[in-house]
């Protein structure tokens, strides 16, 4: 078994520290979003490192903007019949990334839903205020790759088992976006919470074991 862990945006691969598992291959996988043309070509790279291992049974793990990338990646590598399971932690599912407001049934007003992650993120001071100048910067960069993501419509696309991951008070994905997930899977993920905020991973050694019971039953 080989796990690919994607990190949140602004984040690095530092995040998952500790993350080790009898039995599991851990590659922690890094992403700057200014090195890429499109969110599409991000996930295409990945796929491409992922596929490079010629691991024979993998697992993804991705938090926040690093959960819509492991999806996108899993969609490039379900038909290989590789990938086992799909970790979808502390995100919104791929809307088209608009967000609707209705007045009596009419749309009011639709706004991208990255701006409207942007903005819970930037406005955390959670978030911003452990950030260095340089960090927030790579933070913007990552977002602004999000940004030009157009998303897909829910037509329960992913084929492979899925598990998503909520934080409880989490500032910038309510549980009641992430609960959304089902509509993109083929079987309905079960939802777990797995800690509080939106970072709930760093350093949270529940998350670990929920990741290594479910991979258990994955051999």
């Amino acid at each position: 078994m080989h796990l690919f862990c994607l990190h949140h945006a602004g984040g690095t691969t530092a995040s998952f520290a500790g993350w080790r598992f009898d039995g599991i291959t851990v590659t922690k996988t890094g992403y700057r979003g200014r090195n890429f043309a499109s969110f599409g070509a991000a996930a295409d790279s990945i796929a491409g490192r992922v596929q490079e291992t010629r691991s024979p049974r993998i697992a993804l793990y991705g938090h926040s903007m690093g959960a819509v990338l492991a999806f996108e990646v899993a969609l490039r590598l379900q038909q290989s019949g590789t990938v086992v399971h799909v970790f979808l932690a502390a995100a919104r599912p791929p809307s088209g990334f608009l967000q609707a407001t209705h007045d009596a049934g009419a749309a009011a007003a639709v706004e991208p839903l990255a701006a409207v992650w942007a903005d819970t993120l930037l406005a955390d001071p959670g978030v911003t205020g452990q950030l260095s100048e340089r960090a927030l910067e790579v933070l913007q960069e990552d977002l602004a790759l999000l940004g030009g993501y157009e998303g897909r419509p829910p037509a329960r696309q992913l084929e492979v088992p899925a598990t998503v991951l909520v934080g409880r008070d989490d500032p910038v994905v309510p549980v009641a976006e992430s609960v959304r997930w089902a509509d993109w899977c083929a079987t309905e993920p079960p939802v777990v919470e797995a800690g509080r905020g939106h970072l709930f991973h760093v350093g949270n050694p529940e998350v670990m074991r929920l990741v290594e019971r479910t991979l258990a039953g994955q051999h």
